[in-house]
């Protein structure tokens, strides 16, 4: 089996030579036969894990169905509720505790959520990029709020890679230069800057970006990052704690050190925080536990609380004021877009209420407590956390809590970690019983 340097790519192909490739005959005639009663809404649209599948891998690709079987995490959402999701076939229920990156961070289908964008569907659409828009000043209002004020001026985009690449352009327009320093293990998207900047090294040979002007060094290593950052850097990209990681804990003061590096440099500090961010570690950011203010800030997934798409780009008052100075500083058609503004609105309003981000801090301990003594390494940043196997591979222990109820997914640059992420609105019992059926099936 995989050994443990290498990553999560690797130990896929090695479980795919010994159990064999995905068999997808049949594809190329894959039409519904004229007894199949199906709408373009029906629940689910196809009669089976088998046919959907198959649909699945003739029009869209087969990358997806082979990596569920290869992880064993064969699993088609059908219901939605809370912290669980159910199998549309199986009928089986799961506890989501990927939650899709920081996507549910507020469960499946909260109904605060829902029932907001159910009554702006009564007047809203995705409104007009070139209008001034109260909807999106609304949503910009309350995320500026939710820095305290320490960041000023708001742009929108459509996804979290929309957001990076708006960054990444911004720091290099501001500073006049082009260099960009990130960190190994890092994902932030899959347009042109942000896989330039990423780790998937696959990707930027494919598609020719590997790009001198972007170079990476290791999270937590300060001698690493001094030498990288010169006067030709326009910005250090930091994953706030890398997911693909394992969300390894930053060390004491590593964001200060960082944050001076670039100031004594006159780079620009981008911290994403599309995994970390609304709430996920116990604060609204995670710069707000690290004692520094970042020039830049990305958000996206949880922003429009599971429902609707929205993303934005967060500026310190320098960057701000030179971003926003002219018409159009970023044209996105369904970044910002009013309904998914709206929905921006109220996860901030859930988000910032009263006594929330004491609930996210207290399930962690609890996480903490629960898991202290188990046969597992934990790395925790709040509810992001990372399970590294001392025992089984990073495979086995994610086919292993699969079939015992808990869906979770490797961290594909760390091949002993698993991450693990349940959801910021679970209930203390419900908190207790997923630690039960892990330490039931991890020990």
């Amino acid at each position: 089996m995989a050994s443990k340097e290498i990553n999560r790519r690797d130990c896929l192909k090695s479980l795919a030579a010994v159990s064999g490739s995905v068999t997808l005959a049949g594809c190329a005639t894959n039409k519904p036969s004229p007894d199949e009663k199906h709408s373009y809404t029906g629940y689910p649209p196809y009669p089976s894990a088998k046919t959907t599948e198959k649909a699945f891998a003739e029009f869209v690709g087969d990358g997806p169905v082979k990596l569920m079987r290869a992880l064993g995490t064969e699993i088609h959402y059908g219901q939605r509720n809370g912290a669980r999701v159910q199998d549309a076939f199986s009928r089986k229920w799961y506890w989501d505790c990927h939650r899709n990156g920081t996507l549910y961070n507020l469960g499946h289908r909260n109904p605060d959520i829902l029932a907001t964008v159910k009554e702006a569907l009564h007047q809203l659409e995705v409104g007009n990029l070139f209008l001034v828009s109260g909807y999106k000043a609304k949503a910009a209002d309350k995320l500026v709020a939710s820095t305290d004020g320490q960041q000023t001026g708001v742009t929108f985009a459509a996804s979290g890679a929309e957001a990076n690449e708006v960054a990444i352009r911004a720091v290099r327009g501001f500073t006049r230069r082009r260099k960009i320093v990130s960190i190994e293990g890092c994902y932030h998207g899959s347009t042109c800057f942000t896989m330039a900047a990423g780790e998937n090294v696959e990707f930027r040979e494919r598609y020719l970006l590997d790009l001198d002007d972007f170079v990476r060094v290791p999270y937590n290593d300060l001698a690493a990052m001094r030498r990288a950052v010169d006067d030709d850097t326009a910005g250090v990209l930091v994953e706030a704690s890398p997911a693909q990681l394992g969300f390894p804990e930053p060390q004491a003061d590593y964001f200060k050190e960082v944050s001076k590096i670039c100031r004594e440099r006159g780079a620009k500090l981008i911290l994403d925080e599309v995994q970390t961010g609304l709430g996920c570690t116990g604060t609204f950011w995670f710069w707000q536990q690290q004692g520094i203010v970042p020039d830049v800030t990305t958000v996206a997934k949880g922003l429009g609380g599971g429902i609707v798409a929205n993303a934005a780009v967060l500026f310190a008052p320098e960057m701000r004021d030179w971003f926003l100075d002219t018409t159009f500083p970023h044209a996105s058609t369904f970044g910002g877009n009013e309904l998914g503004c709206v929905a921006t609105a109220k996860v901030c309003d859930l988000t910032m209420a009263p006594g929330f981000l004491e609930h996210v801090s207290s399930l962690a301990e609890q996480f903490q407590q629960g898991f202290r003594g188990a046969p597992f390494e934990l790395n925790q940043n709040g509810l992001c956390m990372g399970i590294l196997a001392e025992g089984p591979d990073q495979i086995a222990m994610t086919k292993k809590l699969f079939d015992a109820g808990i869906l979770v997914v490797p961290a594909e640059y760390d091949a002993r970690a698993v991450e693990f992420r349940p959801v910021l609105v679970l209930s203390e019992d419900e908190a207790n019983e997923i630690i039960k059926v892990i330490r039931d099936t991890l020990g």
